[in-house]
């Protein structure tokens, strides 16, 4: 229904929202309610979900995401994977800005035309990488060393919802971290080793999954979608003590070696047998210092929307750009390689697949 489209205001961005399913619906909601920008229309093929708006936020809704040309003046991209590129080519090409949920594309060579589009067009291409958004991760990230970082562990299981069935967990949760570790080391990836498990369709349902970066920083990851028990988090070793994140309770922990104990003045291994054995009691007090922080609440996709209606108003870069999704792409692409090749029993998984033909071509 574009003719309900209101245009009246020049002085707010016009957003759309292509893509309607739960994650679009949420964005939807959310721009509603941003005082700084207007909903101009959500889009979605499925007449079911076009209802389903108009009727709980009385938004304006369209069939067909080619209508709102001339009518936005940004885009948020929440529709199936497969569709990013298409969605995303058409926007920048028109001079819409673009925030696409990730991951970025389903190929390197889509990404890249994507990122090439958006710098053509001087538009804003921002990718859904929201944990970076997350205030936990905020908090950690001003905290850590970076160039201090030795060692990464990260796991992120859910259990099954039915929804991003068309790619498996590795671009669905995986690429989280991976975009979060890419911009805490920064350094190039030279070595990828994975093994993923399919379980309830094609596509992978559990993956782990081990960088080698080339300033010798080791990160595992692994990450599930048939697991009983939500888990959200990382820890990361850095020469000056670990900080440990929980994504879901927004609490970061810090471990570091009390003075003495850091520059070796004092060591357990040196003690007598009886005094070793009481090192444990007091482990937290005579040895380490553990601080912990809870950090206030706050929702992780409004800040990301905000900061993409900002970049429309100013022109600022954004947290994550284009490039930095195609990174992210790029470090799945190669996992999904080794699950495939770790895999002989069943057939390669269709994201590997797609991959490896790109790559051949």
């Amino acid at each position: 229904m574009i003719q309900n489209l209101n245009l009246s205001d020049a002085r707010k961005p016009r957003i759309a929202v292509i893509g309607a399913g739960h994650l679009g619906r949420i964005h939807a909601k959310l721009i509603a309610a941003n005082t700084s920008c207007e909903l101009a229309a959500v889009a979605d093929p499925s007449s079911e979900s076009r209802q389903y708006l108009e009727t709980q936020l009385h938004a304006p809704t369209l069939a067909d995401f080619r209508e709102l040309d001339g009518a936005i003046d940004g885009a948020i991209i929440a529709a199936p994977t497969f569709l990013h590129h298409q969605i995303g080519t058409w926007c920048l090409s028109h001079g819409i800005h673009v925030l696409v949920e990730k991951p970025i594309a389903s190929t390197l060579e889509e990404a890249k035309e994507l990122v090439h589009l958006a710098k053509a067009n001087n538009r804003t291409l921002q990718v859904g990488h929201v944990e970076r958004f997350n205030p936990a991760w905020h908090f950690a990230s001003m905290q850590l060393s970076k160039n201090t970082i030795r060692y990464v562990e990260a796991a992120r299981e859910g259990t099954y919802t039915g929804r991003s069935t068309d790619i498996g967990i590795v671009m669905d949760l995986m690429i989280h971290d991976i975009d979060l570790i890419l911009s805490a080391v920064k350094s190039p990836v030279d070595l990828v080793s994975a093994y993923g498990w399919s379980v309830l369709g094609d596509n992978e349902d559990f993956a782990t999954a081990c960088l080698r970066f080339r300033n010798g920083t080791i990160a595992n990851l692994r990450a599930s979608r048939i697991s009983p028990v939500p888990k959200r988090t990382m820890q990361v070793y850095a020469d000056d003590g670990l900080t440990e994140i929980d994504f879901a309770s927004n609490t970061v922990s810090q471990t570091s070696a009390l003075d003495d104990v850091a520059n070796g003045a004092r060591q357990a291994d040196q003690l007598p047998a009886d005094q070793r054995a009481k090192v444990k009691d007091s482990l937290f007090v005579d040895w380490l210092r553990k601080v912990e922080h809870k950090t206030a609440p706050a929702n992780a996709i409004e800040l990301e929307q905000k900061e993409f209606v900002h970049a429309i108003q100013s022109g600022i870069a954004v947290t994550v750009t284009g490039e930095q999704g195609y990174q992210a792409l790029e470090v799945a692409a190669r996992i999904l390689e080794q699950i495939a090749v770790n895999r002989p029993s069943r057939s390669i998984i269709p994201f590997a697949d797609r991959f490896a033909k790109t790559k051949a071509a």
